[in-house]
C-alpha cells in the first residue's frame, strides 16, 4: 500500500496499524523517531509501573473502590497476560529444541548450551 508523504505506519498487532501525520500529529517527523525507539506500547507499559508504584507508595492500603483499584485490577489482569505469552513462548521454543534434537543434532547442541549459559546468568 502507497502511504502519503511525510506519513508513518507501525503495526500494532496483525489487521491493525497506526498512521501518524500532519493531521494528527503537530511533529509526526518527531513522533515517527520516537515511536521507532519506543513503541506506544512500551511507553503506555512504563508509564502503567511508575503509575502503579506511585499508588502502592500512597496508598499503602490498596483503596477497596474506585478508579485507582480498577486500574491495579488492570495492571494486575495484564501482567498475566505477558505471564501467560511467555510460558506460551518458552513451550514453543520447547518444543523447537525437541525437533532440532531430532533433525541437526549439532545446532541442538549449540543452541541447548547457548540457553544453558543464559539460563545461568538469569539465576
Amino acid at each position: 500500500m502507497q502511504q502519503p508523504p511525510g506519513a508513518f505506519v507501525q503495526p500494532i498487532l496483525p489487521g491493525w496499524s497506526l498512521n501518524i501525520n500532519s493531521n494528527n500529529s503537530t511533529a509526526p517527523e518527531t513522533e515517527v523517531d520516537i515511536v521507532a525507539k519506543h513503541s506506544y506500547g512500551r511507553q503506555i507499559g512504563r508509564i502503567s509501573d511508575a503509575l502503579r508504584e506511585l499508588i502502592q507508595d500512597a496508598h499503602p492500603e490498596l483503596p477497596e473502590t474506585g478508579p485507582l483499584k480498577d486500574f491495579l485490577t488492570m495492571w494486575n489482569d495484564i501482567e498475566k497476560v505477558k505471564l501467560e505469552a511467555a510460558s506460551e513462548r518458552l513451550g514453543r521454543i520447547a518444543s523447537d529444541l525437541a525437533l532440532l534434537k531430532g533433525k541437526d543434532r549439532d545446532r541442538y547442541r549449540k543452541l541447548r548450551d547457548a540457553l544453558g549459559r543464559a539460563l545461568k546468568q538469569t539465576e
